[in-house]
């Protein structure tokens, strides 16, 4: 046997025991180095159990789960940590009492052309001085309003205080929303309105379904739309158009939408809020759906606000179709 082999300790027996052992003092100094892991939760209070590799690999495979590494410690003083549940939003589940969420997420109001909200016959604030808030519309049988107004019943109570409902004498098919017009230009308008009613003959159209702008997402505007001969109410439409636009007014860049105003959300009332409200108007029982209103007239309103503030609808005008 060579010299090697007789101080190899794989081939001696007599060297592996002749071979120094590790001291107590170097075990003690490995294992104040190692790291330690340890799980706390509320259902099982083993702050003082190991972890072993297996249970810890278990633990980062969890996709709702923050593992926390307990800092390095020396000698025997071990500092228990928590593998702390969360979900995929950013928020650590506890109680309802103390529940605070990580990152307070704020609402940026999304523009959308689609919205109707510019077209207000009912603005809140008054008119200048010499001048009337006017606009042109169709007027609905009493019997529809009613039953369009009814729709709000079907809401449940917290969904029906989010919508600022629209009294049932505010429910027009509006034309053409002329805004604050002076005094002195009104007959000019009921001439032009004249002749733009007379060149039309008398047509019907059909109640369409619930709808929202501008969607059922994100309802601002809950309203109820129109089918049938919607080409005649277009011509019409575009013919009082055209000659409001020849007395100065501003000509309406969005494609005109047939349609009656029934609810507007309220201020702030954004996101999940929104969209139940969204939800419960597109499941609104409208019963009417396909019934028939005659289109024979349009006329000229007025917006006006009564001492309470609440708006009130005057008829200045009525011009029967050719």
């Amino acid at each position: 046997m060579t010299k090697s082999n007789e101080t190899d300790p794989w081939l001696s027996d007599e060297s592996a025991e002749d071979s120094p052992k590790p001291s107590d003092s170097s075990e003690k100094e490995k294992s104040s180095q190692k790291q330690e892991w340890f799980i706390s939760t509320e259902d099982e209070k083993n702050d003082g159990d190991e972890v072993t590799t297996s249970d810890l690999a278990d633990a980062k495979t969890e996709p709702n789960t923050e593992v926390v590494r307990a800092p390095k410690t020396s000698g025997d003083d071990f500092v228990p940590t928590e593998i702390k549940p969360t979900d995929r939003s950013g928020f650590t589940r506890q109680s309802e009492a103390t529940f605070v969420p990580s990152k307070p997420r704020l609402y940026r109001e999304r523009v959308n052309d689609d919205d109707d909200s510019s077209d207000e016959e009912t603005s809140g604030d008054e008119p200048p001085a010499d001048t009337q808030r006017l606009f042109v519309a169709v007027e609905i049988p009493r019997k529809r309003k009613r039953e369009f107004g009814a729709l709000a019943n079907s809401f449940r109570p917290r969904e029906h205080e989010r919508v600022r409902w629209i009294e049932e004498d505010a429910m027009h098919l509006t034309l053409k929303f002329l805004g604050d017009v002076p005094i002195d230009q009104i007959d000019a308008i009921k001439s032009q309105l004249k002749q733009a009613a007379d060149a039309t003959g008398k047509f019907t159209v059909k109640i369409g379904r619930t709808g929202c702008f501008p969607s059922f997402r994100d309802p601002r505007i809950c309203w109820i739309g129109f089918s049938g001969e919607l080409r005649r109410l277009e011509q019409l439409q575009g013919r009082v158009e055209g000659r409001m636009t020849s007395l100065g007014f501003s000509e309406e860049e969005r494609k005109f939408r047939a349609h009656v105003t029934v609810g507007r959300t309220r201020a702030g009332i954004r996101g999940r809020f929104a969209e139940d409200v969204g939800v419960s108007w597109q499941h609104a029982p409208l019963k009417s759906t396909g019934r028939s209103i005659p289109v024979n007239a349009i006329a000229l309103y007025r917006s006006l606000l009564d001492p309470k503030g609440d708006a009130q609808y005057q008829q200045l005008a009525n011009f029967e179709l050719g």
